[in-house]
């Protein structure tokens, strides 16, 4: 189907990537993979073909620590905000539970690598272009950051994807689905190092290859 970027989030993406001009988009996200349609996600078009949810990348070392810019968002309470995920923490906003309180995050996916802001449903919210406030603190480089390692499973897809299924000797595909030669593959190689046999591509699997 067709979609489209809720308004608001296109404003609050222009002026990041206005104020960080450098940053990476590596992690950047706005349509969900295959992974989000299997399941209720801000990340899937709404009936109206609007996605209310974007992710923003994490990176520090060329002046985007998304950590903080969460801690920002939390802390200007913008009424548009729904709900941000950061760094294995999700905080609600102004109709959530505990608003504007981050809460433990136990998802799969624990938000290290990008920031994910969630619009309300509304479009007097999704489609209001105000200028977000996204002063309030320095978000400085860290010149002895170290990314963590990706975390890639079944649903994953992009870049992250292609370096594991080269690794494996499996067609680079970019795309890790369900049942798969990469997960077969991945399995196989945990089992042979003694890791648990999970198909999930983390923090133990690149540090064996390394």
């Amino acid at each position: 189907m067709n979609w489209r970027l809720a308004k608001g989030l296109e404003q609050l993406r222009s002026q990041v990537n206005a104020k960080w001009s450098n940053r990476s988009k590596e992690s950047d996200g706005s349509i969900g993979n295959a992974e989000h349609s299997a399941r209720e996600s801000d990340h899937n078009p709404d009936t109206d073909g609007v996605v209310k949810a974007i992710d923003i990348t994490h990176d520090p070392l060329h002046g985007f620590n998304s950590y903080d810019f969460a801690d920002m968002l939390m802390k200007n309470r913008d009424a548009r905000i729904k709900y941000v995920i950061s760094n294995r923490r999700i905080g609600s906003g102004n109709a959530g539970p505990q608003p504007w309180i981050w809460r433990k995050y136990t998802g799969a996916n624990p938000h290290d690598h990008h920031c994910h802001i969630s619009i309300k449903k509304e479009a007097i919210y999704f489609d209001n272009v105000s200028e977000w406030k996204i002063d309030g603190g320095p978000i400085m480089a860290d010149p002895h950051f170290v990314p963590p390692p990706p975390l890639v499973v079944v649903g994953s897809m992009g870049s992250n994807v292609e370096e594991l299924q080269a690794i494996l000797g499996v067609k680079v595909t970019g795309s890790y689905e369900a049942n798969s030669e990469t997960e077969f593959a991945l399995k196989l190689f945990q089992v042979r190092h003694q890791l648990t046999p999970d198909g999930r591509a983390g923090p133990q699997f690149w540090k064996a290859i390394s």
